[in-house]
């Protein structure tokens, strides 16, 4: 059986563990699966030869919008994010025209404390410590009407990189302007988890061109291999991470990531839990067990 050890999402792994143990072989010994978050603190009952996350200095890396922007720049890597820069001089010296601006805190998620700065605007902003300032993308897909952003699922384990086979869309509740800088426009996607919001969460696999929509996502995992490299060194049999990938789906059926979140929030609506995130719990398990899953890509 699998032992859990979870200081985040527990209910989902719990129901996750549940659905694995039905076909866990007979007569094999326990084995301990912790998802422990050390920013809450040590894992006060970690058992030597647990399965676990990689180090935090290493996530935290991934975690860091900054980081991400010098490693895609190292790599020149430049069709995969829009362009972001550390200050605002850069920003003024893209040469493609760009009408909004995103400022972005390094480390946090959740579009806490993202501004939205017109272009107009930009000559004159002070840019906060410890931001970054990102492209905005205006040419992209709506659903009736309005900006919806994606996630991907990403497992890296055991020195391989394997994409779910679906993912999520979080639907804004007002209707999208190009060029706004309203943040409930562009950003805003607080309430998502309640069957009563304006904000909608759909699973990826019930947009049109989900396929080529899935397989867009999988080359842009694939050419930013490169950034991901210590994070898939740092992995073992034994060590792994979970990553969530925001991207946006544009008018011409290409994609833009738009931000690598390495200790991502796996609790949603029920019905993302329900179709998604438990199973993606259960078939990361399988993988690293050695179980067995068709839901994963692996990306090489």
């Amino acid at each position: 059986m699998i032992q859990l050890q979870v200081n985040r999402a527990s209910k989902n792994f719990q129901q996750a563990a549940a659905k694995l143990s039905q076909v866990w072989p007979e007569g094999t010994d326990d084995n301990v699966f912790s998802y422990w978050c050390k920013f809450y603190g040590e894992n006060p009952d970690e058992k030597p030869g647990s399965v676990k996350l990689i180090e935090p200095k290493v996530y935290n890396r991934l975690e860091s919008k900054a980081n991400v922007s010098k490693l895609l720049n190292q790599h020149s890597i430049t069709d995969v994010f829009p362009a972001t820069f550390r200050t605002v001089a850069e920003a003024i010296t893209h040469s493609e025209p760009v009408n909004i601006w995103f400022v972005k805190p390094f480390h946090l998620s959740g579009g806490r404390d993202i501004q939205v700065i017109a272009a107009t605007d930009l000559p004159g902003f002070q840019l906060p410590k410890f931001n970054i300032i990102q492209a905005g993308v205006e040419n992209i897909q709506l659903m009736e009407g309005k900006k919806f952003t994606s996630r991907i699922y990403v497992l890296l384990w055991d020195q391989q990189v394997y994409m779910f086979d679906d993912g999520f869309v979080v639907v804004h509740a007002p209707p999208y302007q190009k060029e706004s800088t309203d943040y409930s426009v562009q950003v805003d996607h607080r309430g998502y988890e309640s069957a009563q919001s304006a904000v909608e969460m759909m699973l990826a696999s019930e947009l049109p061109a989900f396929d080529q929509t899935m397989e867009k996502a999988a080359a842009a995992t694939k050419k930013i291999l490169p950034v991901l490299k210590e994070a898939i060194a740092a992995t073992s049999s034994k060590r792994y991470i979970l990553l969530g990938i925001d991207y946006l789906r544009l008018e011409d059926g290409n994609i833009r990531f738009i931000e690598i979140n390495a200790i991502p929030n796996f609790v949603h609506s029920l019905k993302i839990n329900q179709a998604l995130n438990i199973p993606f719990f259960e078939h990361t398990m399988r993988i690293i067990f050695g179980l067995g899953s068709d839901r994963f890509k692996q990306i090489d």
